[in-house]
């Protein structure tokens, strides 16, 4: 509810006196108000400026979770020398491993056959003499046997018989286009490996085989280290401790593939980049709120408690070969920002990261510990504010909110005062406007009475209508 301007509508010579008064009464109750509005601008900018802090104080604390992941995982990487014949998908290796793979003699693959004979149509032409067919995977037979009658005793009908079965194959209506007889029947396994698919005509009387048995399915089949392994699927994850792969293609004769998970040092310095961006994120959002051009957000308490989870990251000290975030190339200039040295050679720089041994390295993974100890550890700090439900940054937001939402209230309140204000003075300078303008008419009765009386008493027309003079001339 806003304030809705009166105006003024007298009748008498001093109206427009009125609505000055009017207005001038109006605008000094207005004063407090626009005090009240003023703040909540102040807050709305506050308010915006604690959310731009949150974001990057998010992710700062996502980079430093990720560098502790990557102390969890050591670094390590999973490779294989001939992509075309292993994939690795993932470690989970805590130490370098390596292992040979070799006479991969196939790779597995899923069963599938078509019907030996087509028919003439596919929701007509009788499929079984009998009209029972039995579904054999594997050499075991599922149950119940499938029953066609006169209606569903065709491909179609079939099709769908083997489907409501939930046998693990897909069976399908193919058509060649072509000849007398166009159309098939696919059954295919919907997962690899090897378990033949048969289809029964008459099972338990003179049984026909309707299908080919031309794949049956393959096995995944090869050697690692000089153990045999056969598996169903090509995705191996129960071989090698903390390492999964893919069996994707037959080896050459006597070719080794080579599958490992070692250290991988340009994971780290990716890392460290990133976590230097958002760093010096953060601390430029802090510098802007400190000295002689701060923002709105000067003397919050957010300001120094972010300052200080800051100094924390910057003087953690590990109890390795790595003690400080310095050991991996990182440094600190005058004003709070950082800059991660990763190939300068230049001799008055503390050190650059490209120069650290297998060893440094090593250490640099156990300094950097996991999520929740070492460096990463510092996480937990930073999400303290960054947290978007408990942390302080959304607390601080909160009480703006509340603030606001204090100051609306208020400024109802007074708004609706100042209009009650407004309209009942309105109400009485009308009335005074109404008696200033029945005294003027009553002025100018009285004022043309006394012209009416000089000129008949003395013979002229007297236009001064505040005072009397009588004709005082020598000549009448």
């Amino acid at each position: 509810m806003g304030i809705t301007p009166l105006t003024f509508t007298g009748v008498s010579t001093f109206s427009n006196d009125f609505q000055t008064i009017l207005n001038r009464a109006v605008s000094i109750a207005q004063l407090p108000i626009k005090a009240l509005q003023n703040r909540q601008a102040d807050l709305l900018q506050e308010k915006q400026l604690a959310t731009s802090l949150e974001s990057a104080v998010t992710d700062l604390t996502a980079s430093v979770t990720s560098l502790g992941n990557l102390g969890s995982s050591q670094g390590l990487v999973g490779s294989s020398s001939d992509t075309t014949k292993v994939v690795v998908n993932s470690t989970t290796a805590t130490t370098p491993i390596s292992y040979s793979i070799n006479n991969i003699s196939s790779v597995a693959s899923a069963a599938s056959e078509t019907s030996l004979l087509g028919s003439a149509n596919a929701t007509t032409a009788s499929v079984s003499t009998s009209g029972t067919v039995r579904l054999v995977i594997g050499g075991q037979a599922v149950t119940p046997d499938i029953t066609l009658d006169a209606a569903h005793n065709n491909l179609t009908g079939l099709r769908n018989a083997i489907n409501a079965l939930g046998a693990g194959v897909t069976a399908s209506v193919l058509t060649t286009g072509t000849g007398a007889t166009p159309y098939y029947l696919s059954v295919s396994a919907t997962s690899t490996g090897q378990k033949a698919i048969q289809l029964i005509e008459d099972p338990t009387g003179t049984p026909t085989q309707l299908l080919t048995s031309a794949n049956p399915g393959t096995n995944a089949e090869f050697f690692i280290n000089g153990a045999h392994v056969v598996s169903a699927t090509n995705l191996i994850n129960s071989v090698v401790p903390g390492l999964t792969f893919t069996i994707a293609g037959q080896t050459a004769l006597n070719q080794t593939v080579t599958v490992s998970a070692g250290q991988d040092p340009t994971q780290l310095s990716s890392a460290l980049q990133d976590f230097v961006t958002k760093y010096n994120a953060v601390t430029s959002q802090l510098n802007a709120q400190i000295g002689p051009a701060a923002g709105m957000l000067t003397g919050n308490p957010l300001i120094w408690q972010v300052q200080a989870a800051l100094r924390g990251l910057v003087n953690y000290n590990g109890t390795g070969t790595t003690k400080s975030l310095m050991d991996l190339g990182i440094e600190l200039d005058n004003t709070g920002k950082m800059s991660f040295n990763q190939n300068t050679s230049d001799p008055t720089r503390h050190i650059a990261f490209n120069s650290l041994s297998s060893a440094q390295i090593a250490g640099a993974f156990t300094f950097l510990g996991s999520p929740t100890t070492g460096f990463g550890g510092l996480s937990t700090t930073l999400a303290q504010f960054s947290d978007s439900i408990t942390g302080a940054i959304k607390a601080q937001q909160d009480q703006f909110d509340a603030a606001n939402t204090r100051i609306s209230d208020q400024v109802s309140a007074m708004t609706a005062r100042v209009n009650a204000m407004q309209a009942g003075l309105t109400a009485k300078l009308q009335a005074a406007d109404a008696q200033l303008a029945a005294m003027q008419t009553q002025q100018q009765i009285l004022t043309s009475s006394i012209q009416s009386l000089t000129f008949s008493s003395f013979g002229f027309q007297n236009n001064n209508t505040s005072t009397f003079s009588p004709n005082t001339s020598s000549g009448g």
